[in-house]
């Protein structure tokens, strides 16, 4: 999806993930739903306050349930293995659906 005027916000609800990108103000992450991309902010929960400013960049349609495709992003995840990923994916959608990878930099 391309750059949108209206680009909602991002919920980061894994500690793991969310600590990637306050630490390292980058963070490769998964959705299973496409989304807008562009300059937003960044929250903890659906409902959460307002975190810090990012910016959402689209790298890939994925299954997230193949190994190879997750382990290029896997360091700027936060997680120490694919396997770990994985089951936070799994946690966090209940399933292991086709999806999409995102970039998401502080600004």
């Amino acid at each position: 999806m391309s750059d949108s005027a209206h680009v909602g916000p991002i919920v980061f609800a894994d500690a793991i993930a969310r600590g990637q990108l306050v630490e390292h103000g980058e963070v490769v992450t998964f959705r299973v739903d496409d989304r807008t991309t562009g300059d937003t902010w960044w929250r903890e929960s659906r409902l959460g306050e307002k975190q810090g400013d990012c910016r959402v960049e689209q790298i890939a349609a994925v299954d997230p349930s193949d190994d190879e495709a997750l382990a290029p992003y896997r360091e700027l995840s936060g997680f120490e293995t694919v396997g770990d990923w994985q089951d936070a994916i799994r946690e966090l959608n209940g399933a292991m659906d086709e999806g999409h990878l995102y970039r998401v930099t502080t600004v």
